[in-house]
């Protein structure tokens, strides 16, 4: 062989063993990936998974883009027939199953487009309080006004008053959560209560 022709093997050996070394590079960062999530996901599944009354929704977790280290969301990726109740329940239970992790916050999506956000502290308490017993109806009246809009302004406001009218308002805003995170449209911000 001439110097040309053995130069010609000897480069495209050298690209070959690059473009292999690479396979094995972005194989391994995808395997970590996966695993990163799956640390978030599999515990939400199994606790979706358990309850047959979560069989008109699909709610996958994962990591937010994949590889934030603090940040998780929630994504309703499928909705047959799930009313807002059926949605609060199988956010409960995902916030039970990750109780005991930090958070940053947590992104509530609608098919990957952020719909709501709450905080990761609210996020953890609301684990606990679900894995505590606390009085369900307390928790899902006041949701709402823990949720944020992914533009960071309140969701909902807060009530005040009359216990009447602040039980009222506040199922008013949960009955406005339930269909909004459906159509992965956030509502209208408050201007006030």
């Amino acid at each position: 062989m001439d110097s040309i022709t053995t130069q010609t093997v000897a480069e495209n050996g050298d690209r070959r063993q690059l473009a292999h070394r690479w396979a094995w590079v972005g194989g391994g960062v995808f395997l970590a990936i996966a695993v990163f999530n799956l640390s978030i996901w599999f515990p939400v599944s199994q606790a979706l998974g358990s309850d047959d009354r979560n069989g008109g929704f699909d709610l996958h977790a994962y990591r937010s883009l994949l590889v934030h280290p603090r940040d998780i969301t929630l994504d309703l990726v499928a909705v047959d027939a799930a009313a807002t109740v059926d949605l609060t329940r199988g956010l409960f239970q995902a916030a039970e199953a990750l109780k005991d992790r930090e958070f940053g916050k947590v992104t509530l999506a609608r098919g990957s487009k952020a719909v709501f956000v709450i905080s990761g502290a609210d996020f953890k308490q609301l684990g606990e309080s679900v894995a505590a017993g606390e009085n369900p109806v307390y928790l899902l009246r006041t949701l709402p006004e823990k949720l944020m809009l992914p533009d960071g302004r309140r969701a909902f406001g807060s009530w005040s008053g009359g216990w009447l009218g602040v039980l009222s308002g506040q199922m008013e805003d949960l009955n406005v959560f339930g269909p909004a995170w459906v159509n992965g449209e956030p509502p209208t911000p408050p201007t006030g209560h």
